[in-house]
Order: C-alpha cells, then sequence, then structure tokens
C-alpha cells in the first residue's frame, strides 16, 4: 500500500543575475542605445509590503534613445518569443504579457515591473525556471535587440550526501550519520537547512544464504519514526512510501525508512545524528549498508555505500596507562616535555590479540604474560592502533593526525633503561609523537588496538599534562591569555583565541574603534591591555621568524591546503569559525596562540593614525583578487573598504565602434566622436549619507545610486547600513563609469561579520 507522506512544495527563488543578449545576429545591426540596460530581478515587495510576502519585480534602465519611445513590451516563457530570437514580429508584439508605456514628461531613468500574480500561475504549473524577455517599441527607427532575464523558481539543489560512521562486533554493528544540509534556494547558498524527508537506508548481506528480514534493528538520535520493508519515492507531485520487497529470494537485504522531518541545525550538532543498530549477523562475515536522503522537494542525493567485515569472537588487549617524558624544568610535576617543535611522544605496553580464550594475560600499566603463554600459540600481533583527543568543548574524541596507523608503524621495541625509554630487541612498549601541542595544555588521550578482523580493544584513556615551559615561569599572564615574547627583553600576554565575551561568543562585525574600546575595558592586574598592536601581532605571528602563517606547519602538506583544512582560511563555512569546538587545534603557533591566519580577520592597533584601522590575517571568506597564501601570512596587512559604483563628474566622451560605444574620460583625437556628455546631460545620480555610530558621533561619508535609496527607503537602507545611522546628506547628478571602485574612505565605519580581533596585556 502507498502511503501518502509529503506534499512537494515547489519554493520561490530569489534571481539576482542577468543574461544579456546584445552582439551582432546575422549580420542585423540593432542599435545599442534602443535597448533596456541593466536589467535585474528582486523578490524584495517594496517597503510597505509585509516583510514575508514573496514578490517578483524587474528592474531596468530605459534606453540611452528615448526619443520616439513608445513603450516596453514584456513575455513570459518562451512560447511567443524564444530564448534566442533578438527581434520580434508585428503579430508577436500583440502577444505581449505586459506593456510599460514610456511617459517622455515624467523622464524617468530607472523603472519597475511588477510580476508577481503572472508568476504564480507559473509556480502553480511546477516551472523550475521562466524567461522574461524584453522590447523597446519605437514609432520610427529600428529597435534594439531582445534583452532577457531568466528566474529560477523550485529547489532543484539535491540534498549533500550521507557520511557513514560505523563500529562491528562479532554479532552486529552500529552506523552513525548526519542529518545532510539541503539548499532550497539557488541564489542563497547559505540557506542550508531545507527540511530531510528521511532516508532509504539498505543493509545487505553478501552471503545470499542468511537471512537479514527479521534482524534486530534499533535507533536513536534525531529520529521521528523507522519503517521495515519500505522506501521513500517521489510520485507525480507528492514524495511518498512505499513498500518494498521482502520475499525470501531478497532475504539477505533488510530495506529501511528512517524518517526524518527537520532542517539541519547549526546550533547543536547532536540534535543531527542518527545511529542505526543491527544486531544477529554472523561472526567474520561481509555486509554492506547503503544510505540516500531526500529532501522535501523531491531531490535525493546520491547513495553512499560502506562495507564492512564482523569481527571474531576474542577482543585484543590493550594496558591502562601512557609513560611521558618528564620536562626537567618543572622536576617531580609530571609534567610533559614538549620538543622545539611541540611535539610530545608517548609510549605503551605493546597491545596483542589472544588466539585462545584462556590466556591468562594480566592487563594492568603493562601486559604481563604467563611464561607458557607464548606468540601464535596464545596470542598474534595487533593489526593497527586508533589514537583519539578529547576535545573537551564539542564533547568528542576527534583523531590525531599522523598518529596510530599500521602495525608496521610500531616495529621499533622500547623499554627503560636507566629511567630513560631505549629501543632494545624484545622491548614491550611502542611509541608515537603527537604533535601540534601548546605549552600548557592538558591533553586526554584514548588508544584502542584492533586485530586483523576489525574488533577494538578496551580503550586506553590516559591524561597529560603539558608543561607550560620557561616563558610561563617568567610571566604569569591573566585567564584567556598566554605568555608570548619575540626578543628576550619584549615579553607579554595575548589571548589565545579572538577576543571572546562572557558567554564564550566570538566578538566580531564591530567597528575598529569599538574593538579597542573591548579591550581597554578588560581588568587585568599588574597589565595594561590594549588592542594588539599590529607590530607585536605580527612579530609573534613569526615566532622569531620561524613560520610564515603563524602556524607549526606539517613539511608533508601544502601551505595553501593546510590553510584551508586547519585554519578555515577561504572555505566559506561561517559556523566553523563560530564554534571554538570545531576550531582544529593544529592550526597554532609554538607558544600556544591559535588561529592567527584563519578564521577570523584580527582588527590590530595601526603604526600610525593614517592607519589606524589595519586588519591582519585572512579569513573564512573568499577574497577576491587574494590568494589563500599571500593573505594568510604574517607580514600581510589589510586594509578594509567598501566597493561602490565607480562615477565621474567630470565631460564623458563616447566613441562609437559598430554596435557598441566605448566610453572615455579623456578625448581621443584619434577616432570620431560620437557624443560628448557633461554635467547637464547626466542623468545619474547618488544620494550621500553622514555616516553615524550609536551614540551620533558622524564617523565618515558613504554613498549609494539615488534609484536604490528611492526605490528602497530606510528598510532598504537599513541593509547596508549594518547597525550605523544613515542620515541623508546631499544629491548629486552625476555619470555612472560602470565599475565597481574601492571606497577607502569607509574603513572608520567598516564592520564584517569575518573581522575579530584579539587583546594585548603588556606588564606595567
Amino acid at each position: 500500500m502507498i502511503m501518502r507522506f509529503f506534499k512537494f512544495l515547489m519554493l520561490p527563488l530569489l534571481a539576482s543575475m542577468f543574461f544579456a543578449c546584445s552582439d551582432d545576429d546575422d549580420g542585423t545591426d540593432y542599435p545599442f542605445d534602443r535597448e533596456v540596460m541593466e536589467m535585474s530581478v528582486t523578490r524584495s515587495c517594496g517597503v510597505k509590503a509585509n516583510s514575508v510576502d514573496t514578490c517578483f519585480r524587474i528592474s531596468f534602465r530605459y534606453p540611452i534613445k528615448t526619443d520616439r519611445l513608445e513603450s516596453i513590451l514584456l513575455w513570459l516563457d518562451t512560447t511567443v518569443v524564444d530564448d534566442t530570437s533578438r527581434s520580434v514580429s508585428a503579430s508577436q508584439r500583440d502577444k505581449a504579457d505586459s506593456v510599460i508605456e514610456y511617459d517622455s514628461k515624467k523622464g524617468k531613468d530607472y523603472d519597475t515591473i511588477d510580476l508577481t500574480e503572472k508568476v504564480k500561475d507559473y509556480l502553480k504549473e511546477g516551472y523550475d525556471s521562466l524567461q522574461v524577455a524584453l522590447f523597446c517599441k519605437y514609432s520610427k527607427g529600428d529597435p534594439g535587440a531582445v534583452q532577457r532575464v531568466f528566474l529560477l523558481l523550485g529547489d532543484t539543489q539535491e540534498p549533500s550526501l550521507v557520511a557513514i560512521h560505523d563500529s562491528i562486533w562479532t554479532t552486529g554493528a552500529w552506523f552513525e550519520w548526519s542529518r545532510p544540509t539541503d539548499q532550497t534556494d539557488f541564489y542563497t547558498p547559505a540557506e542550508i537547512s531545507g527540511p530531510i524527508v528521511g532516508y532509504n537506508v539498505v543493509i545487505s548481506s553478501e552471503n545470499t544464504e542468511e537471512d537479514l528480514r527479521k534482524a534486530k534493528i534499533s535507533i536513536e538520535g534525531a529520529f521521528s519514526d523507522t519503517i521495515r520493508h519500505a522506501r521513500i519515492d517521489f510520485y507525480h507531485d507528492s514524495i511518498i512510501v512505499d513498500s518494498a520487497s521482502h520475499s525470501s529470494k531478497d532475504k539477505n537485504k533488510l530495506r529501511l525508512v528512517v524518517l526524518d522531518g527537520k532542517g539541519y541545525d547549526s546550533e547543536n550538532d547532536s540534535a543531527n545524528w542518527f545511529r542505526l543498530t543491527i544486531k544477529g549477523l554472523r561472526a567474520e562475515s561481509h555486509y554492506s549498508i547503503g544510505i540516500t536522503s531526500w529532501d522535501s522537494s523531491g531531490n535525493n542525493s546520491k547513495e553512499v555505500t560502506k562495507a564492512i567485515l564482523t569481527t571474531d569472537s576474542i577482543a585484543p588487549l590493550m594496558p591502562t596507562s601512557i609513560f611521558t617524558i618528564e620536562d626537567s624544568l618543572y622536576p617531580g610535576s609530571g609534567f610533559v616535555q614538549l620538543d622545539s617543535n611541540n611535539r610530545m611522544r608517548i609510549f605503551w605496553s605493546r597491545s596483542v590479540d589472544p588466539v585462545i580464550k584462556d590466556h591468562g594475560i594480566k592487563v594492568d600499566s603493562v601486559l604481563e604474560f604467563p611464561r607458557e603463554c607464548l606468540i601464535y600459540d596464545c596470542y598474534d600481533t595487533v593489526a593497527s592502533y586508533e589514537i583519539r583527543q578529547y576535545n573537551p568543548s564539542s564533547g568528542t574524541w576527534d583523531s590525531v593526525t599522523f598518529a596510530g596507523g599500521s602495525s608496521e608503524h610500531y616495529i621499533k621495541e622500547y623499554d627503560w633503561d636507566d629511567g630513560e625509554m631505549v629501543v632494545v630487541d624484545g622491548g614491550r612498549f611502542v611509541v608515537d609523537t603527537i604533535r601540534w601541542v601548546a605549552p600548557g595544555d592538558t591533553i586526554i588521550l584514548r588508544i584502542r588496538s584492533r586485530d586483523a578482523s576489525g574488533y577494538y580493544s578496551h580503550a586506553l584513556i590516559d591524561t597529560l599534562y603539558v608543561s607550560p615551559g620557561a616563558l610561563a615561569q617568567e610571566i604569569e599572564c591573566p585567564e584567556g591569555f598566554v605568555p608570548v615574547s619575540f626578543s628576550d627583553t619584549n615579553k607579554f600576554c595575548m589571548e589565545k583565541y579572538e577576543h571572546q565575551n562572557d558567554s564564550g561568543e566570538f566578538v566580531r562585525n564591530v567597528l575598529h574603534s569599538e574593538a579597542v574600546a573591548a579591550c581597554e575595558a578588560v581588568s587585568a592586574d599588574g597589565f595594561k591591555v590594549s588592542l594588539c598592536n599590529e607590530r607585536d601581532w605580527e612579530l609573534v605571528c613569526l615566532s622569531g621568524g620561524r613560520l610564515d602563517y603563524g602556524v607549526i606547519e606539517d613539511s608533508a602538506s601544502d601551505a595553501v591546503e593546510y590553510l584551508y583544512k586547519m585554519c578555515n582560511v577561504g572555505t566559506e563555512d561561517s559556523l566553523a569559525s563560530a564554534d571554538v569546538s570545531k576550531r582544529n587545534r593544529h592550526c597554532v603557533n609554538p607558544m600556544g596562540v591559535h588561529d592567527m591566519p584563519g578564521h577570523y580577520q584580527e582588527w590590530v592597533m595601526g603604526r600610525s593614525e593614517d592607519t589606524a584601522a589595519v586588519v591582519k590575517g585572512a579569513s573564512y571568506k573568499v577574497f577576491v583578487g587574494s590568494d589563500r597564501e599571500s593573505i594568510s601570512r604574517c607580514t600581510s596587512r589589510s586594509f578594509p573598504f567598501f566597493t561602490r559604483v565607480g562615477y565621474t563628474v567630470d565631460p564623458v566622451y563616447l566613441y562609437r565602434e559598430g554596435t557598441k560605444v566605448d566610453t572615455v574620460f579623456e578625448v581621443d583625437t584619434s577616432r570620431t566622436l560620437y557624443a560628448k556628455l557633461t554635467k547637464k546631460d547626466f542623468k545619474d545620480s547618488l544620494q550621500f549619507f553622514d555616516v553615524q555610530d550609536s551614540n551620533g558621533n558622524s564617523i565618515g561619508v558613504d554613498y549609494v545610486p539615488y534609484a536604490e535609496y528611492k526605490n528602497g527607503g530606510d528598510e532598504w537602507l537599513k541593509t547596508i547600513s549594518n547597525g550605523l545611522v544613515y542620515v541623508p546628506d546631499h544629491v548629486e547628478k552625476v555619470f555612472f563609469t560602470g565599475e565597481k571602485v574601492v571606497y577607502r574612505e569607509a574603513s572608520s565605519f567598516y564592520r564584517s561579520s569575518s573581522i575579530g580581533f584579539r587583546c594585548c596585556a603588556y606588564p606595567e
């Protein structure tokens, strides 16, 4: 029986891009100055509309030549005007969906057409995209070419792939996955929390004679229900849950539907996790699991499959303690010594895999073997070790890169000799290196061994206290700060991470002046706390000239790749930057300062009054024109600016070349002048604003095209003001150059969610 589950929802999409055709076509000369320009699409409904309303409005600029212009004709869809034609016939003009009469007395430069009601009809018919064609009708003379924009109306974006994690034992396994993200709006990539209807799950046995139909199944985590012998499908306009075959010929397969109904929860990772447990499997047997996710619009991800092998019946053995080398600077403290590259060595008693149940091996800080328990007769070597580190911020065990691996990684044997761990034949211990450890860290490690069948041992869990280092003996820093130095005489404290508020949230999207005030408000006895000086920040980042990017790099990795993976540089993942539990511990310098090259750019005190508003480092954002490596360097410095429309108040010279026009601002005597525009000919206007902070202090001047301000009003103004007060000052007639220009004057009121800061505490 078919069960209807979700009604198909087609969501209208915000379109903000356009495509225009204005090149020559079959030798026909279409006057460039007799066609509409600067076409764009918006879903905003104006100032007076409800903010939840959805609208479709086409904005355009009237042609350069408006003499004898009668109207603008518009067609929806391609039934009358196709997607390639550049001209229209008389019969096609009569079938226009909309006609916008041109009133020369008003002399408007821009206009807007509201197509909301017309587009709704196409939405009902299930259109995914829709062409809008515009054509200028003149009473005399040749017209320009047809111009087009395209609306994307439907959700055609598939959910992301499901990532499967597993744990296997002798007679069962569990599989974990996180709810995938689903992009519902093509033009808004950040909107990735569309509802997931559920998941098709198929568990198969390689043995066709094994019957999985009655296997014990349980699920926990973010779920609503599980249905056996079923599958999700899309039928006509609905998501359905249909019955799936479970006959004797398919007995080695179990098909499940795990229902969901929620979108990705970016605030709470644990709310996204599912764990499916299956019991009743056979020992040392091959199985596979495949999972496909479905969104509420009927899109499904590709199936992700994973093969597993159940284990044998005897688990390997692990000792109960980790051994380390003590730092001689703190005798008797138990502090672990770090080498010059911030690495620590750990030792543990070699794990073994018993081959008989009555092995008699005693588990303690080291494994003790009875005399009669011999290798291969009583036990075997293990296949690999898994080392994980506890992340107290997220409550998870994170994999330790470059630790663990195959048994070949642990060929050398170690044992104690006069209080030191040395290589000896027949030694009982193995060694590994934990990298990217900061002075003063508390490290909780979990080590498990795994035998050839995949059976894990019980975990060895131990807590290691890392030496704070020699610098900590000279300066005691406030809470949240770590001691830093770039010379024998210059020692101070720097915040371990970018500045956080009392709730532990990173402080960003603030003015440079607000960052200065926040640091000066920090109270610490014996210290003067301020925004870090640019030179101090840079020298700490360089760490005595040893580092290029302020991180302890892995020599085997490409710098760009390392910055991307470890420091979140240029990933566009703002969520990973905002959550300290998602920060990668590998992005740290030798003194324990984290994330200098990435996550957020940081305000610093410039070297002079002229460069007070300076930012250092890179962030999660992609900066056009700057590669990850160059912007992440310790020595790189950035000056914030806004990009604004380019304009001129000087004369403009137009040179006609075929159907195109060349706009220049200096006379060119080598060509024939088409027209010269002066101030009296300029139709463009700019609205200038006095920008004020929350206290009413003037902090700069900004400007926008007057037509945009007039169309959007004060509500639209709020979208660009970023919490500041924009007071209209004056309107000025200009000529738009068609370029986007750097507006450095905006630095004093520049705010960005990708810019934070950190404070420094200088001994008084």
